[in-house]
């Protein structure tokens, strides 16, 4: 795994100069190492091939919310990776990219008819239920098709595991999942349904999840759920245990993955069911940066602002959950040291990616890049201030390809129109 690096003073993406990254596509642009991607694949194929028989092996579902581009999802699937989708495009974006219906799970909180119509007509793997008003909905739909879906419904266990506590799912505060009463009930009501076949359990605790021991009452109370329920006759043959593996954005404590597929290998194996994961921003969190431009550095006598081209609207995180990015220039380190403000251009107060941050003194016109980008990044992206998406690029070892053109002000006014009587 190369990643970024730094090359004779320059920040390189595995191979290839940041520098001429910038000259060929301009900045903003989003740019990602494949090799990462593939190394963080590998690494948790690798834990989980150690810990667990080779026929009880997990089916890794990326959760494509954290990154959606097709090229990245073509990646993972030629690695053997699976998909986990929360909406219609989600879908088809899947199936664009080479993934088969077999090889995908749903797991949204809301969705409607067109949604599992698209799902069920794609013969997905299954559709993890987070309502009884939903699996009534998703029985109806069903039922019009003439099809009998394939249920998994999700457990709120109560733990509380994560970081921000906006990326916190599993405690009994949160919309997600059902609690253990309503498993037991729900279970009852399916089985009674005529067009949905329930097969077993699904739980996700939250993103950021550092401590492995957070997973460990979350298996036990899983594994309880599934003893209590095949004592009551009902028939559990799957098991989606989440993701929620931590990435590096400052100076995180990374999880243990060997320790994890152990707890999978004590408690969850011996369960004798299919196993499902859902790890998302694990894969691809710390494949991209946002490569940016210093437009100019503003004095204002108390702080030093560097003013950047990218701003909020090209990635919301840290404005939106307080969160941390690295920001590095991508030459120059050798400078004197100084601190700056890091922000955007855009006209709210919170367009800042950084406090107080100190770097080697930055110039007009350096290139600045914003580490751990490749999750949510480009996929929370918008048009805010009508400003146009960037593009993004892909790194392989020496090879450089745009996987995403730069969007440009006609594409921002497609589909806008002025009513006649305006005109």
């Amino acid at each position: 795994m190369t990643g970024f690096t730094l090359k004779n003073g320059i920040l390189h993406a595995d191979n290839v100069s940041l520098i001429d990254i910038a000259r060929e596509y301009g900045t903003p642009s989003y740019v990602y190492s494949a090799s990462v991607i593939r190394g963080q694949y590998n690494a948790l194929k690798d834990a989980m091939a150690k810990a667990l028989p080779a026929d009880r092996q997990p089916l890794l579902c990326y959760a494509c919310k954290a990154n959606t581009n097709i090229a990245i999802l073509k990646l993972l699937q030629t690695l053997g990776s699976g998909l986990e989708i929360v909406s219609e495009g989600e879908l088809r974006k899947g199936l664009t990219a080479g993934f088969t219906g077999e090889q995908i799970i749903s797991t949204s909180i809301g969705k409607v008819g067109p949604e599992i119509k698209a799902c069920l007509e794609a013969e997905i793997h299954q559709l993890n239920i987070e309502s009884v008003p939903e699996l009534y909905h998703v029985n109806d739909v069903a039922g019009e098709m003439g099809k009998k879906a394939k249920v998994v419904f999700r457990l709120n266990p109560n733990v509380h595991a994560g970081g921000h506590h906006k990326i916190s799912t599993g405690r009994k505060r949160d919309k997600f999942g059902l609690s253990a009463r309503r498993i037991m009930e729900i279970y009852k009501i399916a089985d009674d349904l005529d067009h949905v076949e329930p097969v077993g359990l699904s739980m996700h605790i939250g993103s950021q999840v550092s401590k492995v021991e957070a997973f460990k009452p979350a298996f036990e109370i899983l594994s309880s759920m599934v003893q209590e329920l095949r004592a009551e006759g009902h028939s559990v043959d799957r098991l989606d245990i989440g993701g929620g593996f931590p990435i590096r954005y400052q100076d995180e404590k990374l999880m243990d993955l060997t320790e994890y597929a152990n707890w999978v290998r004590d408690i969850v194996l011996p369960l004798d069911t299919e196993i499902q994961m859902e790890p998302g921003r694990y894969m691809v969190g710390n494949s991209g940066v946002l490569l940016s431009e210093n437009i100019y550095t503003k004095q204002t006598g108390e702080r030093d602002f560097l003013v950047l081209d990218a701003g909020m609207n090209d990635l919301i995180r840290p404005t939106l959950y307080e969160a941390y990015h690295n920001i590095t220039p991508v030459t120059h380190f050798d400078r004197p040291q100084h601190d700056y403000d890091v922000v955007g251009p855009i006209c709210e107060s919170g367009d800042t990616f950084g406090e107080s941050r100190t770097l080697p003194e930055v110039h007009d016109g350096d290139l600045i890049a914003i580490h751990s980008a490749g999750a949510y990044g480009f996929s929370m992206a918008s048009n805010y201030n009508s400003r146009p998406l960037p593009p993004e690029i892909m790194v392989d070892g020496d090879k450089v390809s745009i996987i995403r053109q730069r969007q440009g002000f006609s594409d921002i006014m497609k589909g806008e129109n002025i009513p006649d009587w305006l005109k």
